[in-house]
């Protein structure tokens, strides 16, 4: 396998772990004001994933020789689904928020990737408290089981590079 599969698994493990450690902080940041619910865990999770999106870009940017004329399709492509995952948690959130929005407060989309990132770092500084939400609220627990799914992978991608094999065997 060449480099730039190796880049790939990389970026692939990059962004599994930026799932995996906005989820905690984000469960709090979204317990902190009504609406509750698994919704908006669901959402505020997006979102701080959105907001930590632009490391993985670096990364990618970081290893563009690696991936050679791949590398505008696969930024590109990286980019359209972050922006689909950030319309999606915008307009799953709209509704949500409806009856608790100060009045004539509109959030628009521009408002709300510029939240993103503020919530992406706001969900990081609480993820050692947010390791406790699980706990704390049983609805959680779906969410929980997601994260151990990604913490897994996670792992085994990890050893997988740590022994050579897989995207990360010789070419």
């Amino acid at each position: 396998m060449g480099s730039g599969h190796r880049t790939g698994a990389d970026f692939l493990q990059i962004n599994l772990l930026l799932l995996v450690l906005t989820q905690p902080g984000a469960l709090v940041l979204a317990g902190f004001d009504p609406p509750f619910g698994l919704a908006v865990n669901a959402t505020m999770w997006m979102a701080a994933f959105v907001g930590a999106s632009p490391l993985a870009v670096l990364y990618l940017l970081i290893r563009s020789e690696a991936l050679g004329r791949r590398f505008l399709p696969a930024m590109a492509a990286y980019i359209a689904l972050v922006f689909a995952v950030a319309c999606a948690s915008y307009l799953l959130q709209q509704p949500l928020f409806e009856g608790f929005r100060a009045p004539g407060y509109e959030q628009t989309f521009p408002i709300f990737l510029a939240a993103s990132v503020l919530t992406a770092v706001i969900s990081l500084a609480l993820f050692p408290v947010g390791l406790l939400a699980y706990a704390g609220n049983p609805e959680n627990l779906p969410l929980l089981a997601v994260n151990v799914a990604l913490l897994t992978a996670i792992v085994l991608l990890w050893r997988l590079r740590s022994r050579g094999e897989g995207p990360y065997g010789d070419p």
